[in-house]
């Protein structure tokens, strides 16, 4: 698997900034497979976190802290969301010998 979605049967929008069409339709299609796999198949949902390289601790705090699989699914969803932009950035950055810090 090339791409750390395909677990989730889900395309990245190719520059994702938050508050775009694109990344609105991604996010609803991610939240509704989230949530699919909240009730259904836990496990695939933790390897696709892993493959995606979300912080554990991060997600394991969500996991603690929320009892409603829509509401967890949303947080989730955040996370996977800010993790693949951030890599995308640092993809940028460094496909373009930036010398910017973050």
């Amino acid at each position: 698997m090339s791409n750390s979605l395909e677990i989730f049967n889900l395309t990245i929008p190719e520059h994702p900034e938050l508050d775009t069409p694109d990344v609105s339709v991604f996010k609803q299609n991610l939240l509704k497979q989230i949530h699919f796999l909240l009730e259904k198949d836990q496990t695939t949902l933790w390897n696709g976190l892993y493959r995606i390289d979300v912080a554990e601790n991060k997600v394991r705090e969500i996991f603690s802290g929320i009892p409603d699989s829509r509401e967890l699914a949303v947080k989730l969803s955040d996370l996977i969301i800010e993790r693949l932009i951030q890599k995308m950035s640092f993809r940028r950055k460094y496909a373009e010998g930036s010398d910017e810090t973050f």
